[in-house]
């Protein structure tokens, strides 16, 4: 089943992205968050969230069906 198609806004303000070079995930059955984390390359022990999503299950799915077609 395809998916409809929506007129997303992307403001300004997030249009650049983050870079991160890690990913934090956890949560229960219902929901995960994912922090998206930069580790400083001259210290690997030090790192930055710099973005955090929580996601109901739904979407993790769909995430994962989706990440699945690049391998």
């Amino acid at each position: 089943m395809s998916e409809p198609e929506r007129d997303i806004d992307v403001p300004p303000s997030v249009q650049a992205g983050v870079w991160a070079n890690d990913v934090d995930v956890f949560g229960d059955v219902e929901e995960l968050t994912l922090d998206f984390v930069r580790i400083e390359p001259r210290d690997p022990k030090v790192g930055v969230v710099v973005a955090r999503v929580t996601l109901p299950l739904s979407c993790i799915l769909k995430v994962k069906r989706d990440l699945e077609r690049f391998q």
